[in-house]
C-alpha cells in the first residue's frame, strides 16, 4: 500500500518564514519524510536542531514521541515563528551565557533582530 503524504500544519509556512528572516538561520523542511521525523532541520551558529511544528495545544503523535525519545540531538516542539526563532537562538547560545542575556551576537529578544 502506498504511503500517504505527510501532513503539514497550517502554521508551517509562517514558522519557516520567521526562521529564514532571522539573519544567520538556515532551515530545511523535512515534513515530507513523515514517520515521526520532525518537520524542520534548522542550523544557527554551528548548532543544528530539529523542530516539530504543531498547532497551539496540539500534541505529538506516538511516532513523533518515539523519534524524540530516541534522537540523541536537540528536538523542540514549536507553534509559532517567534517561539521557533527563540528556541533556535537559545540552543546556539554558548554555555555560560544565561538565557535572556543580551549581547551584540545574542539578543535577549530574538524577535528584535
Amino acid at each position: 500500500m502506498p504511503r500517504q503524504a505527510a501532513k503539514v500544519d497550517g502554521n508551517h509556512g509562517a514558522i519557516v518564514k520567521a526562521l529564514r528572516d532571522f539573519p544567520g538561520i538556515a532551515v530545511t523542511s523535512l515534513a515530507a519524510l513523515g514517520k515521526g521525523v520532525p518537520d524542520l532541520l534548522v542550523a544557527f551558529r554551528g548548532v543544528t536542531v530539529l523542530l516539530e511544528v504543531k498547532q497551539p495545544g496540539e500534541k505529538p503523535n506516538a511516532g513523533q514521541i518515539r523519534f524524540m525519545a530516541d534522537w540523541p540531538g536537540l528536538v523542540y516542539i514549536v507553534s509559532d515563528g517567534e517561539e521557533a526563532v527563540r528556541v533556535v537562538v537559545e540552543a546556539a547560545r554558548p554555555s555560560g551565557v544565561p538565557p535572556g542575556t543580551a549581547s551584540a551576537d545574542y539578543p535577549a529578544d530574538p524577535g528584535a533582530h
